[in-house]
């Protein structure tokens, strides 16, 4: 992700920012009076001008097109960070890396296609920007896809299966999306202030924790209990200034995320996959909650009633069962672990909303739980729980009184009647007989089995 602060403000006075690092980084050679030079070196009408270094040039003898391009190089300075230097022979060389914002639009469509456009003003065939966008996109919203199978690439940059960008977006909801690809999302309202985004405190407070191999909510609780203030450096407290950093630039989040273990809680695609149900459940309920008051649901996207729902936890239980069953390594215990934990937890918050969540023509199109289990013959979560029956065995008494509750519901009797049998496989199983499919042949040997 291109490297940006917390709101849209920020990035838009990138000289501000410049100019701030290169004063606290100068230390004592600037004395406290430069801060009061005129107003006028910054005048774009001005023959002096003020650099990031805090020197200033006359360039009134330049030409007026040189004179613009010193004042725009110097008001907004390039983020450019060196990175080595050299002599090579009679040549000295520097190499730098300069950090570009890059901006997509994707357009509602007008002619029946959204219009994607990039900042970079690439237009002959898609930017790499925009296919890395995409594809990014594509991995949070396509459902039901075979990953064992290739997408088909469209020459606008993305594949057939995603159908129009715009729309797929809008019915995901972009909330929902920015989950899972680690973004921010702001509003007219939240752009310009400068309160903390809940969702990368969280994140932040999942990486920082990781290192000491703490849990979260064991982890420097002072920081999280109110991380407030502007001051990014706190000194003697290299944990709360790693914290703001995090929070505070994207780029360094991103760089900090990609080194972290993929055993570590923010890598833990199952635990993603429980945390998006969570959040859909939760907009559901705003949603719910919103129909009954006087304001009308506002938003442009699809309304997120309980067949927006339902779909949705649908095709995150499809994305379990294919990260189950296609992956590139074996499956670690600690990996089923965490797919039967998420599984569990999804079917239990099915199982305890057998409620009308709002008004609707029929009973499934009110009550999720009708929507998903109901009375029909069919095998919610429990064909999925199969495939990791070792796993699955360390939430026994979860599922028991899970299956209690089904039938005080009066689920359908061949759901019960499966749900039977997973449990008496569950209790014959533990988690040192390996994780295996249905059916795959017992190896003496104890090399990992694969899941494919």
């Amino acid at each position: 992700m291109p490297p940006t602060t917390r709101s849209r403000a920020r990035d838009e006075s990138v000289v501000e920012e410049s100019r701030q690092y290169l004063e606290e980084d100068s230390g004592p050679e600037f004395d406290s009076d430069e801060s009061d030079l005129s107003d006028s070196e910054d005048d774009d009408s001005s023959s002096v001008v003020r650099s990031p270094s805090r020197l200033t040039y006359s360039i009134n003898h330049l030409p007026e097109s040189t004179q613009n391009a010193v004042r725009g190089a110097f008001k907004e300075p390039p983020r450019i960070a060196l990175e080595k230097c050299r002599r090579i022979d009679d040549t000295y060389a520097f190499q730098m890396t300069e950090l570009v914002t890059r901006s997509i639009r994707i357009r509602a469509p007008e002619d029946g296609n959204s219009q994607l456009t990039c900042s970079c003003g690439h237009r002959d065939e898609p930017c790499e920007h925009l296919l890395w966008l995409l594809d990014q996109v594509v991995k949070q919203t396509v459902y039901h896809q075979d990953s064992a199978k290739p997408l088909n690439m469209t020459g606008a940059g993305f594949p057939t299966e995603m159908g129009d960008p715009f729309k797929t977006i809008a019915n995901h909801h972009l909330d929902v999306l920015a989950d899972g690809i680690h973004c921010q999302v702001v509003t007219p309202d939240s752009e310009y202030d400068d309160e903390l985004d809940p969702r990368r405190v969280q994140e932040a407070r999942e990486l920082l924790s990781s290192v000491y191999d703490l849990s979260p909510e064991d982890y420097r609780p002072d920081i999280f209990a109110h991380p407030d203030g502007k001051d990014i450096l706190r000194q003697q407290d290299l944990d709360y200034s790693v914290f703001r950093m995090l929070l505070d630039n994207h780029h360094f989040f991103h760089y900090f995320l990609s080194l972290s273990r993929q055993t570590d809680l923010l890598k833990d695609q199952f635990r993603k996959y429980s945390q998006r149900v969570d959040r859909i459940l939760s907009i559901l309920d705003a949603y719910s909650a919103s129909l009954l008051t006087s304001t009308p649901y506002a938003s442009r996207e699809t309304p997120p009633n309980v067949t927006w729902a339902a779909a949705h936890v649908v095709g995150t239980i499809d994305l379990i069962k294919n990260e189950l069953y296609h992956r590139q390594k074996p499956l670690r215990a600690s990996q089923a672990i965490s797919a039967a934990r998420s599984l569990v937890h999804i079917l239990e918050s099915v199982v305890a909303r057998n409620r009308d969540a709002h008004e609707g023509p029929s009973r499934i199109a009110r009550n999720l739980y009708l929507c998903l289990i109901g009375d029909r013959d069919q095998s919610f979560v429990i064909d999925v729980l199969e495939l990791i029956p070792e796993a699955a065995s360390q939430f026994l008494t979860v599922l028991e009184a899970t299956l209690e509750r089904l039938q005080v519901h009066g689920a359908p009797a061949t759901y019960v009647d499966k749900f039977h049998k997973l449990l008496a496989r569950l209790r014959t199983s533990s988690i040192g007989g390996g994780l295996k499919r249905p059916g795959q042949s017992e190896r003496t040997d104890r090399e990992p089995k694969r899941m494919k």
